[in-house]
């Protein structure tokens, strides 16, 4: 290796390509991808050339394959040889929903924690949380409610560890996320870590109606950000006071327009919604 050549902790990796720590590391040890360069006591260094492997994991990733098959793409001379599949799900999907029929509470959970593991955020909810939540949606009712039942509490569990993780090594402030839809929106939930995964410590905020009291505390300046997520129009009584926690100068005010795919919004000291880039 050239010893002038660049080298980036994996928190600055992290940044660079929003892959985390843990799903890095994961990449490494269980599927030999990407085995950077370590200092002397063993902390991991990537090169430019790492991150462009990571970059390109990345795009396949989204492309539908799934991290078993990347290894095989990075060895192939000619990686386009290889019959891509759609970006429709990850292959777990199938072994999750089995493992749900069944209310197979352990074995659904193994799927799922590995699938957050090894997995960036926005592909498991694209690739796996999405396809499980629209299979879900076409079973009969009398099915549809226990294995919902049973999905719900686990990804809302997941997420709270995972933030509570991500909270430990938080270097961007406070940020009061607040969900305005019903309890136990899965939405919501993934919404909040995908903030805490930012930088943010993130304290979370579930299925709350009246806002006005948020006043008091964004006055204080107890949080950089405050962010809003909402899968239903907001009443009257809410959008005022999210136009009066922006002229009190908290640093962000954001505010989902819809789950999926949607550009987040803020609100401006002119009470205006505009578009914001949410890793900003």
């Amino acid at each position: 290796m050239d010893s002038k050549e660049k080298r980036y902790a994996i928190r600055e990796v992290s940044a660079i390509t929003g892959v985390k720590p843990v799903t890095l590391r994961a990449w490494q040890r269980r599927y030999h991808l990407v085995e950077p360069g370590r200092t002397e006591k063993g902390h991991r260094l990537y090169s430019e050339q790492d991150i462009q492997q990571i970059q390109q994991i990345q795009s396949w990733l989204a492309k539908g394959i799934s991290i078993g098959h990347v290894a095989q793409l990075l060895q192939s001379p000619d990686a386009s040889k290889f019959d891509l599949p759609g970006s429709e799900g990850l292959e777990e999907c199938e072994s999750f929903l089995s493992a749900l029929a069944q209310l197979n509470r352990g074995k659904a959970e193994a799927v799922m924690v590995a699938v957050l593991k090894n997995y960036p955020l926005e592909i498991v909810r694209q690739q796996f949380v999405m396809p499980v939540d629209e299979a879900l949606l076409r079973m009969k009712s009398s099915q549809q409610s226990l294995q919902r039942g049973l999905f719900q509490s686990m990804l809302i569990g997941q997420s709270a560890w995972m933030i509570t993780t991500a909270n430990r090594a938080s270097h961007l402030g406070k940020c009061l996320c607040v969900s305005l839809d019903p309890v136990g929106s899965i939405w919501a939930w993934l919404h909040a870590l995908q903030i805490a995964e930012q930088g943010y410590f993130t304290a979370f905020l579930d299925g709350v109606e009246e806002l006005s009291g948020l006043l008091e505390h964004a006055n204080k300046g107890a949080f950089q950000r405050i962010d809003f997520f909402s899968n239903r129009a907001l009443t009257g009584k809410q959008q005022q006071v999210i136009r009066q926690l922006q002229q009190l100068q908290v640093q962000r005010v954001g505010l989902p327009e819809q789950i999926q795919g949607q550009t987040p919004l803020v609100v401006t000291s002119d009470g205006l919604l505009q578009s914001f880039d949410a890793k900003a």
